[in-house]
């Protein structure tokens, strides 16, 4: 009763080394897998990504809002910075518009000639 008989013999031993799977990566191709019996994802018609359209401004708006609150679950005072400082930049281009608004009124204003009298 001492050990199974085994048909594989001496030979196989042998050669087993010879036989291992041997990948290589073709081009445009993920690399070969480096480890002992893993292999390469196969790529079928279900895996392949499509091209993905650009986000509509609701989805973008959608995803920054999420943004947002992820960044305010973990770092409330950094959400507070990151507001205040969108809040500061929206007064300055106001701020910029008016400014810009009040040059074109006087230049139309210097070129007819009827300036408009300072108040102070």
């Amino acid at each position: 009763m001492g050990k199974k008989s085994n048909n594989k013999g001496w030979t196989e031993r042998l050669l087993r080394p010879l036989k291992q799977r041997l990948t290589l990566t073709e081009p445009g191709k993920d690399q070969a897998p480096m480890r002992k019996g893993q292999t390469a994802p196969k790529t079928t018609k279900k895996t392949v990504k499509k091209t993905v359209a650009p986000l509509t401004a609701k989805q973008r708006q959608v995803k920054e809002l999420k943004t947002m609150y992820g960044i305010g679950v973990k770092d409330p005072e950094r959400l507070a910075r990151i507001i205040s400082r969108m809040l500061q930049e929206a007064n300055q281009e106001e701020e910029e518009a008016q400014l810009k608004f009040e040059r074109l009124i006087w230049s139309k204003a210097e070129k007819k000639g009827n300036a408009p009298k300072d108040e102070t």
